[in-house]
């Protein structure tokens, strides 16, 4: 009897051990790393769709000031200084605006063809310590985890497009890359008419700038989408974020 009793007790001890194993696996709630992983990148590839849909269209860029892209800072300086020469002045007049219309209208056209490269990106890359980053208190996480690994590679991929898109006569008959050859030729001329002032040098690459402009912008409408999915459940448009995201309510 008491070996009976022993092999009782020793068998109750591996089921206790046993038992919470069976239910976990069972438990419709319990995420896997690779649902986990599943989760994120759709809610990277839906605030991706959210960020052509929004900034893929005329004053998709120019009309929200979260990512309306203004004057490289050294190009803003030369005409701030060069409003203020009366002689350099009437070179300058109507440039800026001129300027900003066109490399915004620039970005809405090359965000169109920018889109899917992001997308191929969400697919191709790896998310380490998903769990991590779903459980975050960053709303932003997952999309910051994104451009820190991606950054670098989409601007590579991407600055041919923006050329491009800088290049076409998009407003009007002038393009942006246009325009901003006439603001080189008036800097060239100001240096010229009043070598006194020393004015500073002008990057003429405008393709790197406007890059990198167009790139944070779609990255701020996949953060913004990605924040929505985390509060608000109407914003999960599908299963697998229903499922991953619901742990956070």
């Amino acid at each position: 009897m008491k070996i009976l009793h022993s092999n009782i007790m020793k068998t109750g001890k591996k089921l206790l051990l046993i038992v919470p194993f069976l239910f976990l696996g069972c438990d419709p709630d319990y995420l896997t790393q690779g649902e986990i992983v599943q989760g994120l990148k759709s809610a990277l590839e839906v605030g991706t769709d959210y960020a052509l849909k929004t900034l893929g269209k005329e004053d998709g860029f120019l009309l929200d000031q979260a990512v309306k892209i203004g004057l490289p800072e050294d190009a803003a300086k030369f005409l701030k200084q060069a409003a203020t020469v009366p002689i350099v002045n009437d070179l300058v007049k109507g440039l800026e605006d001129q300027l900003i219309l066109t490399i915004n209208r620039a970005a809405e056209v090359a965000v169109q063809d920018v889109v899917p490269i992001f997308l191929d990106a969400i697919t191709d890359i790896t998310i380490e310590d998903a769990k991590t980053i779903l459980f975050s208190s960053n709303d932003y996480a997952a999309t910051h985890y994104l451009k820190s690994k991606t950054y670098n590679k989409l601007s590579e991929t991407c600055i041919s497009i923006i050329q491009d898109a800088l290049n076409k006569k998009i407003v009007g008959i002038v393009s942006a890359q246009e325009v901003w050859g006439n603001l080189m030729t008036v800097h060239n001329r100001a240096a010229q008419l009043v070598p006194l002032l020393n004015w500073e040098p002008i990057d003429p690459d405008l393709s790197q700038y406007t890059t990198q402009k167009a790139l944070d912008g779609v990255f701020l409408k996949i953060g913004d989408e990605e924040q929505k999915i985390r509060t608000d459940v109407n914003a999960r448009v599908n299963d697998i974020l229903r499922k991953v995201f619901g742990q956070l309510d």
